[in-house]
């Protein structure tokens, strides 16, 4: 299918774009990329930190040129035109990263033009489960957020975590592990990978909860005096 082109396009090793501070793409990279490639540039006295800068792609088109917002891991543009995208999909290809909208559709090059697709609903079949003392509906933790200081000392006291500085994501190039923020992982599980419990603001979440990763959810909850939903809001 041509590419029909969104309101926002990133660069991203996530599945979708909210999640890429979680598979970051990292400010050292982008410095590398900017350093090998010509035709971009970080403009001379622009904020520039570890985890933010803009790159101008100096396109030598008429019209002027056009950049890439780098923050929260990510590679990000607004309304791209066919030449930046084109330009995307290689940088995103030498970073071994994805095109995505914010649907989570997926741009590439073909060979001879730009495509986009969407994932199928397999795709989308993870089963998210959150330690809450709320709901979604009603504004996740509320008034009895899961604090980072109780969380971090109820992992420190747990024998079978520890915390992940590499995380496990599908990239164009396959299954890889890639530097990540730390986060608390789960090392007991049946499959011997270790599995990333996501402070996420006032609760903690799991993307793939297994049955086994459910019940050691379900316990750490009762230390939490929370409790293990769905998406849904229903219990897991």
């Amino acid at each position: 299918m041509i590419a029909s082109v969104g309101d926002d396009l990133h660069i991203t090793r996530a599945f979708l774009s909210f999640d890429s501070e979680r598979y970051p793409i990292l400010g050292t990279e982008v410095d590398d990329l900017v350093r090998d490639e010509a035709d971009l540039t970080i403009p001379p006295g622009s904020p520039r930190h570890p985890d933010f800068c803009y790159v101008v792609w100096e396109s030598g088109a008429p019209d002027g040129d056009d950049y890439l917002l780098f923050r929260a891991g990510r590679l990000t543009t607004k309304h791209p035109a066919p030449g930046l995208l084109r330009r995307m999909t290689e940088l995103a290809a030498r970073l071994d990263a994805w095109v995505i909208g914010d649907d989570g559709e997926v741009y590439e090059w073909d060979g001879n033009r730009v495509v986009h697709r969407q994932r199928g609903p397999e795709a989308f079949a993870s089963q998210p489960r959150c330690i809450t003392r709320g709901t979604s509906s009603s504004g996740a933790n509320g008034h009895a957020p899961i604090r980072p200081d109780e969380w971090a000392a109820l992992v420190a006291a747990q024998p079978d975590f520890a915390t992940m500085t590499r995380i496990e994501t599908t990239l164009p190039s396959g299954v890889r592990w890639i530097p990540c923020p730390p986060v608390a992982g789960w090392t007991g599980h049946p499959s011997g990978r270790p599995m990333p419990f996501f402070l996420d603001r006032d609760v903690i979440e799991v993307r793939h909860a297994d049955r086994p990763t459910v019940r050691r959810m379900a316990t750490l909850a009762a230390s939490l005096a929370a409790k293990v939903l769905d998406d849904e809001d229903q219990p897991a």
